[in-house]
C-alpha cells in the first residue's frame, strides 16, 4: 500500500501574503481619523478604546468604497439623527451613504422624466397640427387617440 505524503499541518495555518486592501493617502487619512475621533466625542459614555483601530479600518474602507467626502457626509448625518444612541458603525455609515445615493438617484430620475416629458410635449404638438391637418380630424379626436396630451397644449396667446 502507497503512504500518501500530507502537507505538514502548520502551513495550512500559515499566511501565504498579507491580505491586499487600499489605503487612503495621507492626508484623507488624517481627515478620516479627526472625524472619527470628533464622532467618538458625542458619545463620551462607550468606551471606544479597544475596538477604535477595526472601526478606522472599516471606515477606511467605506471612504475608499463611497469616497470621504460621501463618508464626512453620512457621518454628519448620523451625528444628528434622531436616535442615533451609539456611536455609529461602519454598516450604519454605508446604509446612510446607500440612502443618500438612492434618493439623489430618485430626483435625478425624477427630473429627467420631467424633461422627457417636456421633450415629448413640445415635439407633439406642430406634429399634431400637421396630421389634423393632413387627417382632417380634430383636436378632440387627436385627444381621443393620444389622451395623455390632454391639456398640455402651450397657449397661443400674442
Amino acid at each position: 500500500m502507497d503512504h500518501v505524503s500530507l502537507v505538514p499541518q502548520s502551513s495550512a495555518l500559515t499566511a501565504i501574503s498579507p491580505p491586499s486592501h487600499r489605503q487612503l493617502n495621507d492626508a484623507d487619512w488624517m481627515e478620516l481619523a479627526v472625524l472619527v475621533e470628533q464622532t467618538a466625542k458625542r458619545y463620551p459614555n462607550q468606551d471606544m478604546t479597544e475596538s477604535m483601530e477595526g472601526y478606522l479600518q472599516d471606515f477606511e474602507q467605506v471612504a475608499l468604497k463611497y469616497s470621504l467626502p460621501r463618508f464626512r457626509d453620512a457621518l454628519a448625518a448620523l451625528r444628528i439623527k434622531p436616535g442615533q444612541g451609539f456611536f455609529p458603525r461602519p454598516d450604519e455609515v454605508a446604509a446612510e451613504i446607500e440612502a443618500g445615493m438612492d434618493a439623489r438617484r430618485v430626483v435625478q430620475d425624477r427630473e429627467r422624466r420631467a424633461r422627457r416629458r417636456a421633450t415629448e410635449v413640445e415635439e407633439f404638438w406642430p406634429w399634431a397640427k400637421e396630421w389634423m391637418e393632413i387627417t382632417g380630424n380634430t383636436e378632440e379626436e387627436l385627444l381621443r387617440r393620444f389622451p395623455s396630451f390632454r391639456g398640455t397644449k402651450p397657449d397661443v396667446r400674442r
